[in-house]
């Protein structure tokens, strides 16, 4: 199958899209809405300058996505994948083409729902496309709402390679030792950093002996360094900045307990990285979390923007840390079954050859 994808050059899991189904030894080219590196298909960088940010250069979108839809016409691909519904569902309903498949990642959805703006054309959107596939079941729940049929739907993630974070044995949990505690969101203000941070004042406030490792980069780093140091934790918490996927697995390796404070999310493949991998999650209490975790049995949930909570969950694992050993197997476990990236992206594949046989 010829198979044209579309997405903002920078989407962080495009590539994942792009390696598997190219290794797959389909044709695939790759229609860039914004700036993208170079991958190892043909890209289209059909954005206009150099620069691109979530609250500057959108107006160069429609142009991007005008260009789009001549450039569509002449690759004549059997079937077109959007990665984002709004500006790269857009693009896709506007370029004409059938079939096309739109992927709901989760802001895409769950911000612009409520839009008086968006929430019309995310109808006609859904509606025009020939599948619609949501990456959690909270997801799937609102492009419902918005009429759509729930045979269109298809749920599932991109998923893990569960091989590549491989479950690795870690020391019992015991104070007599340093707690290793890791965030790998980007540093954006919708996964709540700063909860994180004055969860650790408490740790220390508790002479607890604990190191707390933030991995990736993003606007509010500045603002993070600043509160780390307020709060008088520096010592304790390094920012490691932005890290290939790649190497990923070796950090995860050397920590014990993976945090999140996001507000909002669509299933979020970081978790289920550190699930993999066989880290303990202490996460927020939301919809995308709860449908993999169940608090006190495989994870915590602790409120969500309550640092107090978030600390009396981390300290609580002193007094449980058979309850660790036992989750952590059932985590690997899980994601194996339902987030195994080669699984879901053959159950795509199938939906491609599908559609396009119709």
């Amino acid at each position: 199958m010829r198979i044209c994808f579309i997405a903002l050059g920078k989407f962080t899991h495009i590539g994942a899209y792009l390696d598997y189904f190219k290794a797959a030894g389909h044709d695939v080219h790759f229609i860039a809405l914004s700036p993208s590196p170079e991958r190892n298909v043909p890209v289209y960088n059909l954005g206009l300058g150099k620069k691109y940010s979530s609250t500057k250069g959108k107006w160069k979108y429609p142009l991007s996505m005008l260009r789009a839809r001549f450039l569509i016409k002449k690759l004549k691909p059997d079937i077109v994948h959007a990665h984002y519904a709004t500006s790269c569902g857009l693009t896709a309903l506007i370029s004409g083409f059938h079939p096309f498949v739109v992927t709901a990642h989760g802001s895409d959805v769950a911000t612009s729902i409520r839009s008086p703006v968006w929430r019309p054309l995310l109808k006609t959107i859904f509606r025009h496309a020939d599948c619609v596939n949501a990456v959690s079941d909270e997801l799937r729940d609102m492009i419902v709402s918005l009429g759509i049929p729930p045979e269109k739907i298809e749920t599932f993630t991109l998923g893990i390679d569960t091989q590549r974070f491989a479950f690795c044995e870690r020391p019992v949990i015991s104070r007599s030792r340093t707690l290793r505690l890791l965030c790998t969101r980007r540093l954006e203000e919708v996964y709540d950093h700063p909860t994180i941070v004055k969860a650790m004042r408490i740790l220390a406030d508790k002479n607890i002996d604990f190191v707390m490792t933030f991995v990736g980069d993003g606007p509010q780093r500045q603002m993070l360094e600043r509160l780390v140091a307020n709060e008088n934790v520096g010592p304790n918490v390094t920012f490691m900045g932005a890290v290939e996927n790649s190497k990923l697995p070796a950090i995860l390796n050397k920590h014990d307990i993976y945090l999140s404070a996001s507000h909002r999310d669509g299933t979020s493949l970081c978790l289920l990285e550190a699930m993999a991998a066989g880290l303990y999650p202490v996460v927020s209490d939301i919809s995308a979390n709860t449908a993999w975790l169940k608090n006190g049995i495989n994870g915590f949930l602790h409120k969500v923007s309550n640092h107090e909570d978030l600390a009396r969950c981390i300290i609580s694992l002193f007094d449980n840390p058979e309850l660790i050993t036992r989750a952590v197997q059932n985590n690997r476990q899980l994601v194996v079954a339902k987030g195994y990236r080669r699984t879901n992206m053959r159950r795509l594949e199938t939906i491609y050859e599908r559609l396009v046989q119709k």
